[in-house]
């Protein structure tokens, strides 16, 4: 599997996008806005694009972090 599935419809991400998975902060809503128009229900991780967008996901940070390691050593 080459993309990372974020928690909400429609809303995958390539591996090879990912720079960096963040813990969700309010601080950070202004920046999902602008990358994915809104801020959805139960955010609680970010992920950073190679491209410099800033996505919501459903998972816990820590989840998503072992999901991308994971991938990067099968890689």
């Amino acid at each position: 599997m080459d993309t990372l599935w974020l928690g909400y419809d429609g809303l995958a991400l390539p591996f090879t996008e990912i720079s960096a998975i963040l813990l969700y902060q309010p601080a950070l809503n202004q920046r999902i806005q602008r990358a994915y128009g809104a801020v959805p229900q139960g955010v609680q991780a970010v992920i950073v694009t190679s491209s410099g967008d800033y996505l919501p996901a459903r998972w816990n940070a820590d989840q998503l972090r072992q999901r991308w390691a994971m991938w990067r050593n099968e890689a």
